[in-house]
């Protein structure tokens, strides 16, 4: 079989399509499977930290954005941080009288983003392709998703590693930061 010049004018594109396809079907399952799973945390000391009366975060769902002093090398950074009040326990938060808070880092895994408390979840659905019943954080750069209920786990869009957790103590009725995990996550390589 000869190939003529106008027979590249339907192999061209359908060699450039089917590449696309290809790349597009990768990219999918990267970004629904290879996510990296959330075990127990690492801590690293750090100073303590006033976050919030336990009564201000009295309701399941509610949170608190606070900032966190840390040291990445020789620079000091105030690293942008949440807690809540989850209704079930998550794997490094912190229990008090039956209620259940967990810290997280805001900037996100992927590529240093701050993430936002989304708590409408038709707004999640709508704004970052992810749906749920509950509130999670996403990141409005590259609407990845994470899931308090999972510990900051990515559960969605391009993010791979779950957000950094911090240590929360707790001290007659005041929660308070005093670490983070390590690595923590894009400033920390890990």
């Amino acid at each position: 079989m000869k190939l003529e010049r106008r027979d590249l004018i339907w192999i061209i594109p359908s060699a450039i399509a089917a590449g696309f396809f290809g790349w597009l079907g990768w990219r999918t399952v990267y970004i629904q499977f290879f996510k990296s799973g959330v075990s127990e945390p690492v801590w690293k000391d750090g100073p303590r930290v006033h976050v919030a009366e336990a009564s201000e975060l009295r309701r399941p769902w509610a949170f608190k954005y606070f900032e966190y002093p840390v040291r990445i090398g020789s620079a000091e950074r105030r690293l942008r941080a949440v807690a809540f009040r989850l209704p079930q326990p998550a794997v490094g938060g912190l229990e008090l009288e039956g209620a259940y808070f967990l810290a997280l880092s805001r900037i996100c895994t992927h590529q240093g983003c701050t993430v936002n408390f989304v708590d409408n979840p038709e707004l999640g659905a709508i704004a970052y392709n992810f749906r749920t019943d509950h509130p999670f954080l996403g990141c409005p750069c590259h609407f990845g998703a994470f899931e308090p209920l999972q510990a900051g786990r990515a559960v969605y869009g391009p993010p791979r590693f779950p957000l950094p957790r911090l240590r929360l103590e707790a001290e007659d009725g005041a929660i308070y930061a005093t670490g983070h995990e390590t690595p923590l996550r894009p400033l920390e390589q890990g």
